[in-house]
């Protein structure tokens, strides 16, 4: 963590982006403008330069840049998944790299170093290594492109989101705990499926994708139980007791 200096607003990238904002230019405009594939690629790079985006541009960060624990939320990534796993209480650094896919810690760490991080002991996790970013060799992999498609609908969706991104903490604490004994519910809606596209929050998808990868459940039925569960809580259940197969 280092406290935020302001001459990096001479970065032509930050000082260019920064003044296509305020002119009420898009992400998508200016994502193509500087020949990224996504927004997300222009969103990390302002994080490792100190910034944050409050909604509607890029702000500094309170006295310090962000951990690599905290981008991690927002980056998908197996080198982040890796930050994220590592972060939880009582994490098993072993675990974790057999959870990965690698044959030792060791092999685990020559992979994290070629995605740019390095140890640090002191937090018993990997950092992001600024030196070694900006190596070609080094640089972190981009993820693919979670879509940005607003499907007709989406603000039926959108007291449910805020919920569920008001308990990031909890689900990220849930995420990591090392007991799974617990049963996911299962509920079965009638009708035939149907495709709907919604524009997810990076943190929220991040999210989506590590539960379903850990706890082996698909995606569909995480959203279906959440919205279940949700309907029950806030005074839906006869509605939904109405669409369920008996």
């Amino acid at each position: 963590m280092t406290t935020f200096d302001p001459s990096v607003y001479n970065d032509p990238k930050i000082s260019e982006t920064l003044s296509m904002l305020e002119r009420g230019i898009s992400k998508e405009e200016i994502t193509e403008h500087f020949g990224n594939k996504n927004w997300k690629t222009i969103d990390i790079y302002f994080r490792r330069k100190g910034f944050r985006w409050n909604g509607h541009t890029f702000v500094p960060f309170e006295q310090k840049t962000t951990s690599a624990v905290e981008e991690a939320r927002f980056i998908h990534t197996k080198a982040a998944q890796i930050v994220r796993q590592l972060s939880q209480s009582m994490a098993d650094i072993r675990q974790v790299a057999t959870r990965n896919g690698f044959h030792s810690v060791e092999e685990m760490g020559e992979y994290m170093k070629s995605q740019g991080y390095v140890w640090n002991h002191d937090a018993n996790n990997y950092e992001y290594d600024e030196n070694s970013a900006q190596k070609p060799a080094s640089t972190p992999k981009k993820a693919a492109a979670v879509s940005s498609a607003r499907a007709e609908g989406f603000d039926s969706y959108q007291s449910l989101l805020d919920y569920l991104l008001d308990k990031q903490e909890r689900l990220y604490e849930l995420l990591g705990a090392e007991n799974n004994s617990g049963t996911i519910p299962r509920y079965k809606f009638k009708g035939q499926k149907a495709n709907k596209t919604l524009g997810l929050p990076t943190s929220l998808q991040t999210l989506l994708n590590d539960f379903s990868k850990e706890y082996n459940v698909t995606q569909r039925d995480i959203i279906e139980v959440a919205l279940a569960e949700f309907f029950k809580k806030y005074g839906y259940e006869e509605q939904l007791n109405s669409v369920l197969q008996t």
